[in-house]
């Protein structure tokens, strides 16, 4: 996990920081970046920092296969400790919800047949929602197993442009709000819930354990991570009429067993070491789904009042005369005309933003270049101009790379966009 439109070659500087493995493990959460903003709900006190690392994890948490389990019912975990992947098992064959990061798909398929089921066996493949973290992995997928993917239409635009290593992204059904899928007895209705993305997706299901029937809700995201712009936000102006409805979708569900895209979102480590304790089955938890609701709202509002705010603000200087001083300034004298060399730096800078901009880079790497669950932070970035110009030349060589273009140093945009990289560490 932003709205975060991936961009025509998901976003230069993808793997920038992954040149550098020690940095790149440190994302969003780099121990400098500023913890954003603090909401308490139920007694507990949250920021805005914590919430998004408590979901991503680490690196190593992303692709470190958690124990697989029996969650309830037939709904089995299948994922990493903190990338979500949900085995659904039926008579006429299973369903799997969520690939996760292609690098992934090995570790999921070692759980399933874990826990005993074939990988060859997934007929269905689902998904939360379109974050490379979540379904990068559809083709590989698909390519081993046959499974049909299915995805919510408003993610299409978003899923079609999601090529690891140049594979096309395959759908082989467009899913609409409040439709059925079934296999072998089993149904998931899915909900559209956006915000975190256009068609972000709920999945609601019955589960029957003990002789009872539970209502399982899969929580598609509800988070606004840092950076994401819910004022004025170019890409997608309706983001703040999405969130509500979502909120006000995931509130009306029936919901006890509350599951969710990321570990996180439904305290799996804990109930996970309960369940192994014996007992009743601590997945059952009908207040949970309330819990995460309230803080993500409480969450949703905080940085919607802060970006309210820092617009009212700034209206004033914005309308203010193009000669008026600033506050607190004196304009008894002209003000000194740049250096020629500030000058020329400062229109490479500009230049590199726009190039950046047409790149669509800001849409994985946040408004201000702090990272998102799809791309590394720039702003704590120790690589040197010359590493970034170097690994521009030819990003396609690297294996993780999620299919930025070649920009050459013959190519004017290669400056540019190192000279903007280079600006958004000192901010």
């Amino acid at each position: 996990m932003e709205i975060r439109k991936l961009g025509v070659f998901e976003c230069a500087f993808t793997a920038a920081a992954i040149l550098v493995s020690s940095l790149y493990a440190q994302g969003p959460s780099n121990a400098t970046q500023a913890p954003g903003l603090q909401i308490s709900v139920g007694g507990h006190t949250y920021t805005q920092q914590e919430l998004f690392q408590r979901n991503i994890g680490t690196p190593q948490d992303q692709s470190t296969q958690f124990p697989p389990h029996k969650i309830i019912g037939n709904i089995y975990y299948a994922g990493t400790v903190s990338l979500a992947s949900f085995l659904v098992v039926t008579p006429q064959g299973n369903i799997l919800i969520n690939s996760e990061y292609e690098r992934n798909v090995p570790v999921i398929q070692k759980s399933v047949e874990q826990l005993g089921f074939k990988f060859s066996d997934i007929k269905i493949l689902l998904g939360s929602h379109a974050h490379a973290d979540h379904m990068e992995g559809d083709a590989l997928v698909k390519q081993l197993t046959g499974a049909q993917v299915m995805a919510m239409a408003e993610d299409v635009p978003l899923l079609e442009q999601m090529k690891p290593a140049g594979k096309a992204h395959p759908i082989d059904k467009v899913l609409h709000d409040g439709e059925q899928v079934t296999l072998g007895g089993t149904t998931l209705v899915a909900h559209l819930t956006p915000g975190h993305t256009p068609g972000d997706t709920t999945w609601t299901m019955k589960a029957q354990e003990g002789g009872k029937t539970y209502d399982v809700l899969i929580i598609g995201s509800l988070g606004v991570n840092p950076g994401m712009k819910l004022m004025n936000n170019p890409t997608n102006p309706q983001i703040v009429e999405e969130f509500t409805r979502a909120f006000q979708v995931s509130r009306s569900l029936p919901c006890d067993v509350p599951l969710g895209s990321h570990p996180g979102m439904y305290n799996m480590k804990e109930k996970y070491a309960k369940l192994q304790a014996g007992g009743s089955n601590p997945f059952i938890d009908p207040a949970g789904c309330k819990a995460e609701f309230d803080i993500d709202e409480a969450m949703f509002h905080a940085v919607l009042q802060q970006q309210q705010a820092a617009l009212s603000s700034a209206a004033p200087a914005a309308n203010a005369p193009a000669n008026a001083p600033a506050s607190g300034a004196t304009s008894s004298a002209a003000p000194a005309a740049p250096s020629a060399a500030g000058g020329q730096k400062g229109d490479l800078v500009a230049q590199g933003k726009a190039r950046f901009k047409a790149y669509q880079c800001f849409d994985c790497h946040g408004d201000n270049g702090e990272g998102t669950p799809d791309a590394p932070d720039l702003t704590h970035s120790r690589l040197t101009a010359d590493q970034i110009s170097k690994f521009l030349q030819k990003p396609s060589a690297d294996a993780l790379n999620k299919g930025m273009p070649d920009i050459p140093t013959s190519n004017p945009d290669n400056q540019a966009l190192v000279a903007y990289v280079m600006s958004l560490r000192a901010k």
